[in-house]
């Protein structure tokens, strides 16, 4: 299918092409530059789009001329949860080539410390390119270990605008342009050329379903069937993949099962499914699934005897699928295979077979439905026009309405009451009258509401809207009785026209034709008068209504039209008014909120988390000193909802929560007192009780949770809280703010670490006095906190129901912040008598929280993720090196290699502290945890009795070990065993973990490459290979 995507340029009309910034954000940065990047280019002219990939579809995605995509990389150089289903289409090799035409640049934010460093961004960047797409800018890196800022900076100022500019101009020159339809957005499931999605749960012993679902892969791309999806339910992201699957998708999931139950991976499945997916969630998909439950047996006698009592454990699986609404596959289809005694290769190809028989007997009339809509939503029709169709939006709108129709035969009249009533006029070619209301030179409640709605109309709506031709019919609502105001009104009717003038322009710059205008008021009118409107009405529509000029800047950019549907779009878009604080009085509750909408990545992380009780918390140095930043503190909390089942060597997100002395000490400037604090507060529309606001935290909630817990009082205001307050604040401060927003360079210096400035510390350094911000204006735009993550140091195995942290406390010396203000000042961005209060230190506030503040009982946000950190699936030497707090994965693997059954292979710790008796974390359980052996022997030592002792070995290095003893590092440990080492890496393909700062980890790869045959090289590969896997901070 091939379709038309920009519409063709009017006589009169200025159009450009659509310009489109497309983000992948987990912690909120990526998405951060997109909105900065969106402001600066309409500074310059330039109108542009920020979408989150969270709503991306291949259509809209296809239509877009101009796309700039910012993606962060996450975890193991993985994309981000908002970004899957965007990464999944762009990585399907049967989408090549359906983008050509289209103009893109990426840019890619990691950070360099993680071994597949900005993987998101050349894999984004390359399959564009093989998708035919042309690169109009050079790929920027962003490297989050260093300066991410300034990288950013450096890759715009580089030529960024000038080539946006010539990208914007090309596509503009061109024209429309064919594209053809994504492969992956074909909803047909018909018996060619079959997209196959296959899930697989391993079982960690003896599994065998990867293995099968490799062979029905292999016979499916025999039979002519695509694999389009491969995706392991280990993964955390499978239940979203699952969701975000294609229109009639055909879906197989092979997952191992014992007489115990499920294997780990798909009862991790059953429970997300349960969690994520609402009942009948997949319905409208018409998704269809077949579930392989395998077995391993080892003869033929347990296989017989055990067959239904395994397949019994596999149902609660298919049932959460008939409950999401998919539908089985035909029941001939094999549901149960015993890999242990049957033969693999033949029940793989029946298998395959009646999947392909299956899907050939699936009508692919939606799909031929779905093509004639699409051509009927992107191409001309011929369809003749209807009657003429009146849709008020008000009281007095209505009773202008109904005092047409008497006048205008053919006429009908409806409510505006949904923006489906609209495209479904202008499907119908109808010519529509919009009879809007406005009062005293604004508009109505009914008009704004109408307005609110039509900002937030999706992609797919707006195709429709193009067919649209209207007429703008404003009705003056005055008051009978007041002669004065009705010829206030008659005098100040070109003022009327510009209160309507937003309602026109969207729905000109979605393409629709605006062909007369005219103006009423029913408390000075008669038939006469209506009459003539009547006329000026329908002579627009009668002339051709050759489409007006946007009333809006020359540059505006139309929004594209995409390629999907208008069938899909069933109801009525949500929209979504202007957020605007409440605070209920002393004593008064606010009700509860359901089905709240986060506002952006940050806030999805508040409602998504869970709330979970601590349990446990203790001192892990043997001589600490918190007041020194010397303080690691082993947390122990419950692991309840979607945290059960975590990873090992998995990392956990928290929310800290902000010292309660900057929490007092910013009530002032917002006008409050601490008897305030147990306020409710929410946000509502600022349209009305209509409307719903998307919410920047979970709210109700109380001001003392919205301060300890979503701002971010540790640092100073950020630049979009700044140009939000600025014009707000009074004398010096007022004068102060301006210079510092067009100051790039004292921006920079405002967000940088050196500086050590909290939020309330910023405003006193302005001079700004008490009452002078209000808290509409800053819980709205304050930063909020961002999750810190930490790996797990416990083993799900071992403690499935409680999730252990080591936290070291972060802190440095405070050098510099006095140089910074100095600065500040000079530049005129501070008032020139500005100091910070003297401070010595300066302390994380997420781990002071964990060492200092937090007690047990208290509850915490949290949620989890898996991480590269996990043992080897084969028995092979294990070498870990940690220093610090970095020991904290290993403590998980010890625990679970100790409850490990079939584990041969050596084991061995390298552990790195500042002294043996002040700062050695888990020195009784680690010392515990090592076979007893010769001081210093190398070789395998027999098990002893007593408890499994999981550790080969264990070498300390300590670096300050006292008076008379030579310190050392965890690197010299790795060199003095070299020999050992390099046979367990090359001759047993042993596995090499490193966890701690940036300097330990590349301090270990250097003398690993001193150590290993092919030097670099060989690390390099190694890590390649996940062989290597460093998880490194600082």
């Amino acid at each position: 299918l091939v379709v038309n995507l920009i519409p063709s340029l009017q006589a009169g009309v200025m159009a450009a092409p659509p310009v489109q910034i497309f983000f992948g954000s987990q912690s909120g940065t990526a998405e951060g530059f997109s909105d900065e990047l969106r402001d600066e280019a309409a500074e310059r002219g330039i109108l542009c789009q920020v979408v989150d990939l969270a709503s991306f579809t291949p259509e809209d995605f296809a239509a877009c001329s101009v796309a700039i995509i910012i993606v962060s990389t996450y975890g193991d150089g993985e994309p981000t949860d908002n970004a899957v289903a965007f990464h999944n289409w762009v990585s399907n090799p049967c989408n090549d080539g359906v983008l050509k035409g289209q103009r893109y640049c990426v840019m890619g934010l990691g950070d360099m410390n993680y071994s597949k460093f900005n993987n998101m961004g050349s894999m984004t960047d390359a399959s564009m390119e093989r998708l035919g797409a042309t690169r109009f800018y050079k790929r920027g890196v962003g490297d989050d270990s260093q300066d991410i800022v300034e990288d950013w900076m450096k890759w715009k100022a580089a030529g960024f605008w000038d080539a946006l500019r010539q990208a914007v101009a090309d596509a503009q020159r061109e024209g429309p342009r064919a594209v053809a339809r994504p492969a992956a957005a074909d909803i047909a499931m018909g018996p060619k050329n079959t997209n196959v999605h296959f899930f697989f749960g391993q079982s960690e012993e003896d599994g065998a379903a990867s293995d099968i679902c490799e062979a029905l892969q292999e016979c499916s791309q025999k039979e002519g069937m695509t694999v389009a999806t491969t995706q392991s339910l280990e993964d955390r992201k499978a239940v979203k993949v699952l969701d975000k699957l294609p229109r009639a998708a055909v879906v197989v999931v092979v997952v191992d099962a014992t007489l115990d139950g499920l294997c780990r991976p798909a009862q991790k499945l059953l429970r997300m499914m349960k969690l994520e997916l609402d009942a009948n969630s997949l319905t409208s998909k018409s998704i269809h699934f077949a579930l392989l439950t395998v077995a391993t047996s080892k003869c033929n006698n347990s296989a017989s005897a055990f067959r239904d009592s395994i397949k019994k454990t596999a149902q609660p699986l298919f049932e959460a699928f008939l409950r999401a609404g998919a539908k089985p596959v035909d029941e001939s289809i094999l549901s149960y295979l015993d890999a242990g005694v049957e033969n693999v290769e033949q029940k793989s190809a029946e298998f395959i077979s009646a999947l392909k028989r299956h899907a050939a007997t699936v009508s692919p009339t939606a799909a031929q439905a779905s093509s004639s809509a699409v051509t009927a939503a992107t191409q001309p029709t011929t369809v003749p026009a209807c009657a003429t169709r009146i849709l008020w939006t008000g009281s007095e709108a209505r009773e202008a309405a109904d005092a047409l129709l008497g006048l205008w035969p053919g006429a009908t009249c409806d409510q505006m009451s949904s923006l489906k009533i609209l495209a479904g006029a202008a499907q119908k070619r109808e010519q529509v009258v919009l009879a809007v209301e406005c009062a005293e030179r604004s508009l109505g409640d009914d008009a704004v509401g109408l307005l609110t709605m039509l900002r937030a109309v999706p992609l797919p709506l707006q195709a429709q809207l193009r067919q649209l031709r209207f007429a703008m019919l404003v009705v003056a609502a005055t008051d009978a009785g007041n002669a004065g105001e009705r010829a206030s009104t008659n005098s100040t009717r070109g003022e009327l026209t510009q209160v309507v003038a937003p309602i026109e322009q969207v729905l000109v710059r979605f393409g629709g034709t605006c062909v007369a205008s005219s103006i009423v008021d029913l408390q000075d009118t008669d038939g006469g008068k209506l009459e003539k409107a009547i006329v000026a009405l329908q002579g627009g529509f009668t002339d051709g209504g050759a489409p007006n000029p946007p009333a809006i800047a020359k540059t505006t950019v139309p929004i594209p039209v995409p390629l999907s549907s208008p069938a899909v779009v069933s109801t009525a878009p949500q929209a979504y008014g202007t957020p605007q604080l409440k605070i209920a009085a002393v004593g008064e509750r606010l009700p509860a909120k359901s089905g709240s909408v986060a506002s952006d990545v940050v806030a999805r992380f508040y409602f998504d988390a869970e709330k979970v009780r601590v349990l446990k918390i203790r001192e892990l140095r043997q001589q600490p000193n918190a007041e020194a930043g010397l303080a690691t503190a082993e947390v122990e909390m419950e692991a309840t909802g979607s945290l059960r089942g975590y990873g090992l060597g998995g990392t956990l997100s928290l929310v800290p929560e902000n010292d309660p002395d900057d929490m007092t000490a910013m009530l002032p400037l917002l006008g409050l007192t601490p008897s305030d604090l147990d306020r409710s507060i929410t946000f509502v529309a600022a349209e009305g009780n209509d409307m719903k606001a998307k919410q920047p935290f979970p709210t109700p909630c109380t001001l003392r949770t919205a301060l300890t817990c979503y701002c971010d009082l540790g640092k100073p205001p950020n630049k979009k809280m700044l140009q939000a307050l600025q014009p707000k604040l009074q004398g010096d401060a007022r004068n102060c703010v301006e210079r510092l927003l067009a100051n790039a360079e004292a921006l920079k210096l405002l967000q940088s670490p050196a500086l050590c400035c909290r939020m309330h510390e910023w405003w006193a350094l302005l001079g700004v006095v008490p009452g002078s911000i209000s808290a509409h204006d800053f819980f709205l735009t304050c930063p909020r906190q961002k999750p810190r993550e930490f790996t797990i140091a416990s083993s799900p195995k071992a403690t499935p129901d409680r999730i252990t942290l080591c936290v070291s406390m972060t802190s440095q010396q405070v050098l510099e912040a006095h140089d910074v203000v100095q600065q500040l000042c000079e530049s005129g961005c501070l008032p020139k008598d500005a100091a910070l209060p003297n401070r010595d230190r300066f302390f994380g506030m997420c781990s002071r929280w964990l060492t200092s503040r937090l007690k047990v009982g208290d509850t915490v946000l949290a949620k989890q993720r898996p991480s590269p950190l996990h043992l080897p699936e084969k028995d092979v030497p294990i070498i870990m090196v940690g220093a610090g707090a970095g020991v904290a994965p290993f403590r998980g693997f010890w625990e679970e290699l100790r409850i490990s059954k079939q584990v041969s292979a050596p084991a061995a710790l390298f552990f790195g502290c500042r002294h043996p008796e002040q700062d050695w974390l888990y020195k009784e359980e680690m010392t515990a945890a090592v076979k007893l052996a010769a001081p210093g022997s190398l070789a395998l030592a027999r098990m002893q009795k007593g408890p499994k002792r999981p550790l080969q070995h264990l070498h300390t290095a300590f670096s300050r070990p006292g008076e008379g003893q030579q310190g050392k590092y965890v690197q010299d440990e790795i060199r003095a065993q070299g020999q050992t080492l390099k046979i367990w890496i090359e001759k047993c393909h042993g596995v090499i973990f490193l966890c701690g700062s940036s300097a330990m980890g590349n301090g270990v790869l250097e003398v690993l490459s001193e150590i290993l045959d092919g030097g670099c090289e060989a690390v390099k590969a190694l890590r390649k290979e996940n062989r290597i896997v460093a998880e490194m901070w600082g």
